[in-house]
């Protein structure tokens, strides 16, 4: 279906107004050839709206314009009318009426990706002269573009990572559409801890779109990724993931997604503990060849949480939680181990987690919580990593994206 969109007229003198619709028929009508015109109208501009019904065949749609000099009042009801036309061919003729009116219905016509048609030529009296009339036809996708822009450099740097990959599709003139799609959607991937496909996204998609996102930032990433990806210690990979983990905690604060934060930094403490227990030699979860003791750490183990076991085909294994696992490493006389056993402030945070919507109860995670425990937890996060915490933890922060 195609649809003409226009904006009539107040015109003084007969003669004046056969000649600008005689222009608005033979360039504009004639040429696009609507299944359908829709004509806005004001009391005064009734005339115009009557001679073009006159002259054409096809189904003509009047809408009264009441508050004229009010700008949203133009726009709601134009906006409006686009709106029924989605998914149809559709031409918006913005030259006719006030300039109250006819920026109303361009700024319909761009947020709703209507093409636009301008009549031009050597005028007199305000009118082309017959003949001479010249139709330009223009999409305004720049200004279309630079609104999708805004939008998806909004949602990027708020972390919403769905909304951010919905808004590209959008885009008529950006060359890197594809790049950018690729970019925004390694990001979602990685902030569901998904690196292997983040890491095949982000190593190319970056290169087009230096104007948007720091490249520097973007190699970080990319070597981040990478490294998490290839290391054959798991050891070291799960500090890198622990790392990442706290990471995205605090994204999800800053998001306002609390409830999720305090979630991911109970995981981040239960990581801690896994990547000792490997460190000592044991899975997770910890599990003893009742054949073959591998010594007196074993011994330990059975003799002090026995009674948490369970026995199955000559395996022992640990059916504990986090507090018992950092007990058990605490038993080896770990010192972070043994700190984290008797800080009590981590504990009364880990606590509020179990309250919390997501795991055992319906307490509101309050972003000060959240905040704290991250902070407090950094120091553990830290002890365990490492001397190369501090470059490490640049890498893994997402870039901001800025408005070109």
């Amino acid at each position: 279906m195609k649809a003409l969109i226009s904006m009539t007229e107040t015109v003084i003198g007969r003669e004046r107004l056969k000649s600008m619709v005689d222009g608005f028929m033979e360039k504009v009508v004639n040429v696009f050839r609507p299944d359908k015109i829709v004509l806005f109208y004001t009391e005064e501009s009734r005339e115009m709206v009557n001679l073009i019904k006159s002259r054409v065949d096809v189904e003509v749609e009047e809408i009264k314009l009441i508050d004229v000099v009010e700008f949203n009042s133009c726009f709601n009801i134009m906006f409006e009318t686009l709106k029924k036309y989605a998914g149809a061919e559709v031409l918006v003729n913005y030259i006719y009426g006030m300039k109250t009116i006819s920026s109303a219905i361009t700024s319909s016509a761009v947020f709703s990706n209507a093409e636009l048609v301008y009549i031009s030529g050597k005028r007199k009296n305000g009118v082309a002269k017959s003949g001479l009339e010249k139709v330009l036809i223009s999409d305004a996708y720049r200004l279309g573009d630079a609104m999708v822009f805004k939008r998806v450099v909004g949602f990027f740097n708020a972390h919403n990572f769905d909304a951010t990959i919905a808004e590209p599709q959008n885009l008529k003139a950006f060359e890197a559409k594809d790049e950018l799609i690729k970019f925004l959607s390694a990001y979602r991937c990685w902030d569901l801890f998904n690196y292997s496909d983040a890491f095949e996204l982000l190593k190319t998609s970056w290169k087009g779109l230096t104007k948007l996102v720091d490249v520097n930032s973007a190699k970080s990433n990319i070597e981040f990724l990478g490294r998490l990806l290839d290391y054959r210690s798991n050891v070291e990979r799960l500090k890198m993931m622990l790392l990442d983990l706290v990471e995205n905690a605090r994204r999800k604060n800053e998001s306002e997604s609390c409830d999720d934060a305090i979630a991911r930094l109970y995981r981040a403490t239960e990581l801690i503990s896994r990547i000792f227990i490997e460190k000592g030699g044991y899975s997770d979860p910890i599990v003893i060849d009742e054949n073959n003791m591998g010594g007196e750490k074993d011994r330990i183990i059975i003799r002090v949480y026995g009674e948490f076991t369970e026995k199955k085909n000559g395996r022992i294994e640990f059916k504990v939680g986090l507090m018992k696992k950092i007990e058990i490493l605490s038993e080896f006389e770990l010192q972070i181990a043994i700190e984290m056993r008797n800080d009590r402030k981590s504990n009364d945070h880990l606590k509020r987690r179990n309250e919390s919507i997501l795991t055992h109860g319906f307490r509101v995670v309050k972003k000060e919580e959240a905040e704290k425990l991250h902070d407090h937890l950094f120091l553990y996060v830290k002890k365990v990593y490492g001397k190369y915490y501090d470059v490490d933890s640049g890498r893994c922060k997402f870039p901001k994206m800025v408005v070109v």
